[in-house]
């Protein structure tokens, strides 16, 4: 209920507020205000306040209980009069009541919309925020597998790349040993054909020296003897060119080398020839083995030494040469 101010200006006192209330509430029923003592400096101003309230109401609303009213608009014992409140009557528009409910209803509408945007906006936050921490998490849990994926990568290739220079030094230590190997070899043999190439005779035959040059039996015997079991092996005491392989009477089977100063040597009673006629050999080279063929007496090598045609004693000629029996 709107506030209404009197004409003396005074504000309307609470217990007629009130009272209007109830009338308002109880709609056509009449009703009676309770007499209210009032003191001298209000009575005034409450009569004003009516008077204002009612004119403002349209129209005359109160009517005479036929107590004497004083000056003032009270009785003489200072209370205010039982009067009879009417009720109110107001012209109500239909349509303008249709509109206003209408814009209620369009307003409640917009609230209720505004309002499940609202939610819908924050659910949609929410849902955002639970997708951004999400793809967060995938984010670091990927960047995490990658940096664990490239820490294994990168130890693999440290691995592999220990592995390869190991592999690689192992290989150069090999190749060195090796190269030594081959150096110390081609030493080694470059020692042993210098000693060769030194060398220019040789003993025929390793075994036990068993007769000399000279007489024997009754007759000459004009070589030397050395004594060693079948198979041993026979060598050329010099390079030369072998004039004779084969069988040869009273030695069984021979082989005769002439030398390059065409000094001969003769190899008799031999087992096996290993070379043939016109052959080249060279110092020291295996030409036969030991044998006990034609009249011997025993498995031995036949050793003579022919110079200019004539046979010689095999002794010196082979000391002077370094070689001894």
């Amino acid at each position: 209920m709107a506030r209404h101010r009197s004409l003396s200006g005074h504000h309307p006192s609470p217990a007629l507020l009130e009272a209007l209330a109830r009338s308002s509430r109880h709609g056509r029923a009449a009703h009676r205000l309770p007499q209210l003592p009032l003191r001298e400096g209000h009575k005034s101003a409450v009569a004003g306040a009516l008077a204002g309230a009612f004119f403002l109401a349209g129209g005359p609303l109160v009517a005479g209980s036929g107590v004497a009213l004083g000056d003032s608009g009270v009785d003489t014992d200072g209370r205010l009069p039982a009067l009879e409140v009417l009720p109110i009557h107001r012209q109500v528009d239909q349509q303008e009541e249709a509109a206003k409910l209408q814009k209620n209803e369009e307003l409640q509408a917009k609230l209720a919309a505004a309002e499940q945007a609202a939610q819908e906006a924050v659910e949609r936050r929410a849902a955002e925020q639970a997708a951004a921490e999400q793809a967060a998490a995938e984010q670091a849990a990927a960047e995490q597998a990658a940096a664990e994926q490239a820490a294994a990568e990168q130890a693999a290739a440290e691995q592999a790349a220990a592995e390869q220079a190991a592999a690689e030094q192992a290989a150069a230590e090999q190749a060195a040993a090796e190269q030594a190997a081959a150096e110390q070899a081609a030493a080694e043999q470059a020692a042993a054909e210098q000693a060769a190439a030194d060398v220019q005779f040789v003993k025929p035959a390793e075994g036990r020296f068993t007769s000399g040059f000279g007489a024997r039996w009754g007759t000459t015997h004009y070589g030397v003897d050395i004594a060693n079991s079948i198979g041993t092996p026979i060598y050329s005491t010099t390079s030369g060119t072998v004039i004779s392989s084969g069988p040869a009477s009273g030695f069984g089977m021979w082989v005769r080398v002439q030398h390059d100063d065409g000094t001969i040597t003769v190899y008799g009673h031999i087992d096996q020839s290993l070379v043939s006629v016109g052959q080249r050999v060279g110092v020291g080279e295996q030409i036969a083995t030991m044998g006990n063929r034609g009249q011997s007496t025993g498995p031995h090598l036949h050793f003579e030494v022919h110079v200019n045609g004539q046979k010689i004693d095999p002794q010196p000629w082979l000391a002077e040469r370094g070689i001894t029996l």
